[in-house]
């Protein structure tokens, strides 16, 4: 039990953890056509807060704008 999660121990099958993502990443986000002119770009770029409470989507913070969007389509970039 030293090494084990929880889980682990009771189900006896290590957790999948590939849907976690690492806090303060660069992220980008898709941004609709209702909140875009024609000549705006399809998606911002962000960093990553966490996950939503509500829903199933991300927190992500605009630095430049200094706000934080909810979004669901999502490309991560933690390289």
């Amino acid at each position: 039990m030293e090494n084990n999660t929880l889980g682990e121990v009771f189900i006896g099958v290590k957790p999948d953890i590939g849907h976690l993502h690492i806090f303060g990443c660069l992220i980008y986000f898709h941004v609709p056509k209702e909140k875009r002119n024609k000549f705006e770009a399809t998606r911002r770029k962000g960093m990553f807060l966490g996950y939503c409470e509500n829903s199933k989507s991300f927190r992500i913070y605009i630095p430049n704008q200094r706000k934080v969007e909810i979004s669901r389509h999502v490309t991560y970039d933690e390289e």
